[in-house]
């Protein structure tokens, strides 16, 4: 059954900061909140050394593990489009047994920024770019190799940008969301409790989100929302947690190594090891394991 959490029994009565668990005197918000304050310290400099080394410090997750999986926004609209979109479905609905957590920032962003904006503009923009790719080829056959190197990227970005320009995409993305609400477990922490964290963070450039726009707290909200969901989910049986994204920015990954301190954070919040997968590896996982 779905749960929403973030304001049940964690929160006080009360306001004032204590070394401990800021707002909270105990519980999973403490914990959260104690890793993102740095009142309780992450293991940063092993994360940041392991990091360097991705490949022979933290090696891949085995297809046997049991994970606890978390979906940023344009990963839950991805999880489940395309071919193999099927096969990551049926992983997550009938073979997955971990926990899997939604942060609730990632619900309304997908109604604001995926549904709201690209249902109305999808025709419009697949039929513009369908427009520029055949300026592209005219382009690309007068201009010579520059043209060329001009076509191939404007076919990349084509590709890339596919799944939400294709009318289909809603229809598999509403199987996605069928899944998660019988699979998945929304999350929220409390956004005036937290908002002074935010705050502090952007102008430490602590990630994620410090690449975003001033007063954007969208990815720390869906971060702690991820954490809090980890912090109240039994995790008892569970080898690692991976959290789902295609966002590539530096302030989540660089060269497909997650941040450090995301690592750090997760761990100290979870006790597990943490990764970063983007959709295509979780389908790859899901794959191996369904077919």
């Amino acid at each position: 059954m779905q749960q929403t959490f973030g304001t049940g029994d964690d929160l006080m009565d009360h306001t004032p900061y204590d070394a401990s668990g800021g707002p909270f005197e105990s519980g999973p918000l403490a914990t959260v909140w104690k890793a993102l304050d740095r009142s309780l310290a992450p293991d940063s400099l092993r994360e940041l050394y392991n990091g360097l080394a991705e490949d022979g410090r933290r090696p891949e997750l085995n297809a046997d593990l049991n994970l606890a999986f978390g979906f940023d926004t344009n990963a839950i609209f991805r999880v489940g489009l395309g071919v193999q979109g099927g096969n990551a479905l049926d992983y997550l609905n009938q073979v997955h047994q971990g926990p899997i957590v939604i942060p609730g920032q990632a619900v309304q962003e997908l109604w604001n920024n995926f549904l709201a904006g690209v249902e109305p503009k999808a025709r419009i923009v697949a039929r513009k770019l369908a427009d520029l790719e055949s300026e592209m080829s005219l382009i690309g056959q007068e201009l010579g190799p520059p043209g060329e190197d001009a076509r191939a990227a404007m076919q990349t970005l084509i590709a890339f940008h596919g799944d939400w320009t294709d009318a289909k995409a809603l229809e598999e993305f509403d199987g996605a969301l069928k899944v998660l609400l019988d699979r998945g477990e929304v999350s929220y922490v409390p956004r005036t409790a937290f908002y002074n964290l935010a705050l502090v963070r952007k102008e430490t450039k602590t990630p994620p989100g410090f690449r975003d726009d001033a007063r954007n707290f969208g990815d720390y909200f869906l971060w702690a929302d991820f954490l809090y969901g980890l912090a109240r989910a039994d995790l008892s049986e569970v080898d690692a947690v991976v959290m789902v994204t295609n966002d590539t920015k530096a302030d989540w990954s660089r060269n497909s190594v997650p941040h450090p301190i995301l690592v750090a954070e997760a761990r100290a919040v979870s006790g597990k090891d943490f990764r970063l997968w983007t959709v295509d590896k979780f389908r790859a996982h899901a794959k191996k394991i369904v077919s």
